[in-house]
């Protein structure tokens, strides 16, 4: 499969960063706020406005791994990175705040790698209805609390974690239709 020129993929990274964006003032974003609240009270807005950005940060890796072919993948996250840089550029952060950034994402991205592939299992399996993501949303909640016994959050039939759970998954699956979308006009062309 041929390779996209540089500029080509900063530009389909910007695309992505933007739905990054639209899913972080989307319902999902609303939903874990709400759970993070509910899960620890005193839980500052910061902290919890961070772990929203990066649970959904790595939803959309997870979405675009299984979206764009193989080949391209680490192309399409590297133009997706370069334009988060961008971002960051704009802001004016000092290499040290950085530097703590992607700490902290690295981080979180290895804590949500397993609770993720569980949770994609059952996702996969599971009807409509169901409450897909148990794992990640309960490593949601510990990254915001860091409660040694964090509350069962799962408990009754229509509590803010099903909620959390509803709209991630509807958050994710547009994620996957734009990426999708994305994929047929950048790659279906090239074989």
């Amino acid at each position: 499969m041929m390779l996209l020129s540089n500029i080509e993929y900063l530009n389909l990274g910007r695309q992505i960063a933007k739905l990054l964006g639209s899913s972080l003032e989307g319902a999902s974003a609303d939903a874990l706020r709400e759970l993070a609240l509910a899960c620890d009270p005193s839980a500052n807005d910061a902290r919890i406005s961070a772990e929203v950005f990066l649970f959904h940060k790595f939803l959309l890796m997870q979405a675009c791994v299984g979206v764009f072919p193989e080949s391209q993948v680490e192309h399409v996250v590297g133009g997706f990175f370069a334009a988060l840089n961008e971002k960051m550029n704009g802001l004016e952060l000092g290499s040290d705040r950085q530097q703590a950034m992607e700490q902290m994402w690295q981080l979180r991205a290895g804590q949500f790698e397993q609770p993720f592939s569980n949770d994609r299992e059952r996702f996969l399996d599971a009807s409509p209805e169901a409450s897909h993501w148990k794992h990640t949303i309960s490593r949601f909640c510990q990254n915001v609390g860091e409660r040694p016994a964090p509350p069962d959050i799962w408990t009754g039939a229509n509590n803010c974690s099903h909620e959390a759970s509803r709209t991630v998954t509807h958050a994710l699956n547009q994620m996957i239709a734009t990426l999708n979308e994305m994929n047929r006009l950048h790659f279906s062309h090239s074989v």
